[in-house]
């Protein structure tokens, strides 16, 4: 019985050194500090800025009046020769010589058009387009303070 104590109790000290000190075995050895990690408002009100700005939208009796007018709107890109990627049967995008692009995207009846000044999309902004509200992102305010009396 003593040996068999003994042997558990040796059993026990083993075991736990290994877990405790061979990290070798394991994909990532867990960090003593958190990290702060990047809130959802942090990433995308830090890009905010740099997101394509809505300029107009058209509301249809259906998704389906919607897409006909991105077709409609595709087939006449093609007679000034504007450089286009149909991303979906839902998005057009339009390279405007002019250096713009602007961005058709049918969200059920709603078309909106957006206009932006580079070549691709900023990270989080198809995720967030349509709710800025969940960002809640600090509006930078304009004090005035007096000098003097």
């Amino acid at each position: 019985m003593i040996e068999r104590a003994s042997a558990q109790s040796l059993w026990n000290i083993i075991e736990n050194n290994s877990q405790e000190q061979n990290w070798n075995l394991r994909d990532e050895r867990p960090d003593e500090q958190s990290e702060d990690e990047l809130s959802y408002e942090n990433i995308v009100c830090g890009d905010k800025d740099t997101f394509p700005k809505p300029v107009a939208e058209l509301f249809f009796k259906s998704f389906f009046e919607c897409k006909l007018d991105l077709d409609r709107i595709e087939e006449a890109s093609y007679i000034d020769l504007t450089y286009r990627i149909r991303w979906d049967r839902d998005r057009l995008d339009l390279y405007l010589p002019s250096g713009f692009r602007e961005i058709y995207i049918c969200d059920g009846k709603k078309l909106t058009r957006y206009e932006h000044d580079q070549r691709k999309d900023p990270d989080w902004w198809m995720i967030s387009r349509n709710s800025p509200e969940i960002a809640n992102c600090p509006i930078e305010e304009i004090t005035v303070e007096s000098i003097g009396n």
